[in-house]
């Protein structure tokens, strides 16, 4: 079932939407909403972008674990923060690599 492999990627561009919202970029958490949404316009060129989209989404986690470890006291523990994002950051890289099916290339026919 090819269904499944978007729910990740689904789940992880609303929370990369929930940390745009939270940096106050309201155009970038707009954007994040739509990338998924692309995926319904089956076209070889959307599924590579909407793969490459969700692989740089890393680079917003790592922007938000610099800003979380900027405002924290010197004494404090960043192991939970590291952890989480860590974490959020593997998800996104997981969700985008469950793209490269071969259902799913047959599907946009790559």
């Amino acid at each position: 079932m090819v269904i499944y492999r978007f729910i990740p990627l689904v789940i992880s561009w609303i929370l990369i939407s929930a940390q745009n919202y939270l940096d106050g970029n309201k155009f970038l958490m707009i954007a994040s909403l739509v990338i998924p949404m692309l995926l319904i316009i089956m076209r070889p060129p959307i599924l590579i972008f909407v793969q490459w989209m969700t692989f740089l989404g890393i680079i917003i986690w790592i922007k938000a674990g610099a800003n979380y470890i900027s405002m924290m006291e010197p004494n404090d523990n960043y192991f939970i923060i590291v952890l989480l994002l860590s974490f959020l950051s593997l998800w996104t890289v997981g969700s985008g690599l469950l793209l490269y099916n071969d259902d799913l290339r047959r599907l946009y026919r790559l």
